[in-house]
């Protein structure tokens, strides 16, 4: 009798309030996958921009596609990494590096002129500290995500080729053993340098545990959902 009777009631309750209890999962459906979408946002935006709060990058843009042009990007890259090793050995702060490269804009300009012009080119050489878009670069197993990032940025002629990336601060471009910084010498710089959560998502592609890799995934798809809607 009393399962009968509050099976009525239940009832009679359900047709009465269905609208308002169906109206109520709706709207805490939508309120969670919003607030889903928003952490997933927060946690993604956080992650890139303090990655580029901390490094800075190499960007050298070859003249065209030619194998000409490329195998003079890369003449260029070597000559300007081997003359500024040294002198960026002693930064130890992002503020450091880019100060120093600042200065000696004009400096790494004639490096890079005076390789082109060796190579028996008379191509222009630009040379600038600048903010850009970067797009996700993987280094080995590292990845660093899409995002506006600080960097040096070397146009050879038109800089109309393929480009090539790599990170100046902490000290990543070094990692061929000819510079004399091995991988894991740049490895432990880069951990050193960002947060430990930064780092976790960075090197996700190196690590065994699948957190690691789902994070990754969604400072990606993150990333590439906010390029698509500008």
């Amino acid at each position: 009798m009393i399962w009968q009777w509050t099976k009525e009631k239940i009832k009679t309750f359900w047709q009465k309030e269905k609208w308002y209890i169906l109206g109520a999962v709706i709207l805490a459906l939508f309120f969670g996958t919003w607030y889903s979408i928003l952490q997933t946002k927060v946690y993604a935006e956080e992650i890139q921009e303090g990655i580029s709060q901390k490094v800075v990058r190499l960007h050298i843009l070859a003249n065209s596609d030619s194998e000409e042009d490329q195998k003079l990007k890369l003449q260029v890259r070597d000559s300007i990494l081997g003359g500024l090793s040294k002198k960026l050995e002693g930064c130890t702060s992002k503020k450091e590096t880019l100060a120093l490269l600042s200065h000696i804009k004009e400096e790494i300009a004639a490096l890079a002129g005076a390789e082109v012009a060796k190579a028996g080119y008379a191509y222009p050489v630009s040379v600038s500290v600048v903010r850009e878009e970067f797009p996700e670069k993987q280094y080995g197993k590292l990845v660093f995500p899409r995002g506006v990032y600080d960097a040096l940025r070397i146009e050879i002629g038109k800089a109309e080729g393929h480009n090539w990336w790599c990170v100046m601060y902490p000290q990543m471009c070094y990692v061929d053993a000819a510079y004399g910084f091995p991988k894991e010498q740049g490895e432990k710089r880069l951990a050193h340098t960002l947060t430990k959560e930064e780092y976790l998502v960075v090197s996700a592609l190196e690590q065994k545990k699948e957190m690691p890799k789902i994070k990754l995934k969604v400072v990606q798809w993150w990333q590439e959902r906010k390029h698509k809607t500008k």
